[in-house]
């Protein structure tokens, strides 16, 4: 095992920083609305304020700061919609069986040291790794032009808006969406080739550990934070801590993780890309949701 060429000193800043704009983003949406910042759970306020961030961040004449191929669109299409939309089956239905994905477990849960979230981390970072290998996804890396600081700025400018319009609950949760959005992208979590790079390990361009330095920076945020303002003692984050590591928490860590490894998303990343007018994200983001319901509907196990 080799390090990749596109894990550089700025991706891994880029990495850390956007985590800790996930990290704030989570923080000032807990203590705004007393419960967990909503992420493959859909949620309108906070996935509109996704999609009009990740709009005005490619789209808008005024103050653009990344292009299309900040969110490889190209792999995305060269995955084909069928593969898409299985991927975001399975990512639906494993955030929905283990009630959290990367951002509800692998952040949020882990800063409430719950049992259950560290088991389905392990498994979907071990069954991602699995199907990143045995598909072996070629995506092809775009050409990065270093750390961006006006994006990092729009980032932190964004979180401090969200913090200011905390009386106007509706208002306040529409930007954190946007700083999600901003931090998702700085952090290239958007980028097919990143989740590729850090779950194959054994990749012949070498492995990229960028993305552990995003989940580092939002957990010094969130589980210094959520401490220091007591949000970890909310009755939500107490509830959420003690769920049982049981077998369908496993069972769904697993289900998103093989579906992550497949299509190099996860559901904060396929709402963002969603307002790139992207169809495949579309596509995977439809999926994701009807896997969620198809988990929903579907029998709990009875006791033997």
């Amino acid at each position: 095992m080799h390090l990749s060429p596109e894990f550089t000193q700025d991706s891994a800043l880029a990495a850390a920083v956007g985590g800790m704009g996930i990290g704030a983003v989570a923080t000032i949406f807990a203590q705004t609305n007393q419960r967990l910042l909503p992420s493959a759970t859909p949620d309108a306020e906070v996935w509109t304020g996704m999609v009009a961030g990740a709009f005005a961040l490619v789209s808008n004449p005024f103050f653009a700061l990344v292009d299309d191929a900040s969110f490889e669109g190209d792999s995305l299409r060269g995955l084909g919609l069928v593969r898409l939309g299985v991927a975001g089956l399975l990512v639906g239905a494993g955030s929905k069986m283990g009630a959290g994905c990367t951002c509800g477990n692998g952040i949020q849960g882990l800063a409430c040291f719950s049992k259950a979230s560290f088991g389905f981390v392990l498994v979907f970072m071990a069954t991602g790794g699995l199907a990143a290998y045995l598909v072996g996804n070629d995506f092809a890396p775009a050409a990065s032009s270093g750390f961006s600081w006006p994006l990092a700025r729009a980032v932190a400018s964004v979180a401090v808006a969200q913090f200011f319009t905390r009386t106007n609950k509706k208002v306040s949760n529409v930007l954190g969406g946007c700083g999600f959005a901003a931090s998702l992208v700085l952090a290239a979590m958007v980028k097919p080739s990143k989740i590729e790079g850090f779950l194959h390990f054994s990749a012949a361009r070498g492995w990229d550990p960028s993305l552990a330095f995003v989940m580092g920076g939002a957990l010094l945020v969130v589980g210094v934070a959520w401490r220091v303002l007591g949000l970890v003692d909310l009755p939500p984050m107490r509830a959420y801590a003690g769920r049982p590591l049981d077998a369908k928490t496993l069972v769904g860590g697993a289900c998103f993780g093989a579906g992550w490894g497949l299509g190099g998303l996860c559901p904060g990343p396929g709402v963002v890309s969603v307002g790139t007018g992207s169809l495949p994200a579309a596509v995977w983001l439809g999926a994701m949701v009807a896997g969620r319901g198809l988990a929903s509907t579907a029998p709990a196990a009875k006791a033997s």
